[in-house]
């Protein structure tokens, strides 16, 4: 009997003094959640995009643009597309620049009509390509390739520089 009236002393002192420990703590700074949570990189897909894979996904077949391609978008945007043989690729997006809009991307192209579907794409620049993957190629020729941003539907200009 004597021991279960020195543990309940044990355990009273023990609250008390974890009570004190706790009024002491420093207190958070309401900044934010504790947990963020992380946001897709991908860039939803617009209708408009949508439509037109759907259109160039039905034409015929191109082949697999094979070699290395240089393209701009606009001012800000320089793009290095090497792709092999089996539609591996590496996309290099603005890979002269010093600011956040560095980046580059992998994965695997599989030809649907006059598209591409990007699949397992890993890498920083995944913010280029929307989630399904879909890339439209307006036109094709041996030496240059024109593909619509899914975002902004402006025409980027690949030019083969190796084979």
């Amino acid at each position: 009997m004597i021991r279960f009236f020195q543990f309940l002393i044990a355990i009273a002192l023990l609250a008390v003094a974890g009570f004190f420990i706790l009024q002491s703590a420093p207190e958070q700074d309401n900044e934010g959640p504790k947990y963020k949570f992380v946001t897709a990189k991908y860039q939803p897909e617009s209708e408009e995009h949508r439509n037109l894979y759907l259109h160039y996904s039905s034409l015929d077949n191109i082949p697999m643009p094979v070699g290395t391609w240089e393209g701009y978008s606009g001012k800000d945007y320089h793009f290095i597309l090497k792709v092999n043989e089996k539609g591996g690729f590496i996309l290099s997006v603005n890979p002269n620049a010093n600011d956040d809009s560095e980046g580059a991307l992998t994965g695997v192209l599989n030809i649907t009509g006059q598209a591409f579907k990007a699949h397992h794409v890993v890498g920083s620049a995944k913010k280029v390509l929307p989630k399904s993957g879909h890339i439209v190629v307006k036109q094709y020729t041996e030496t240059e390739v024109h593909v619509i941003h899914p975002q902004t539907l402006e025409v980027i200009r690949f030019k083969l520089i190796a084979s």
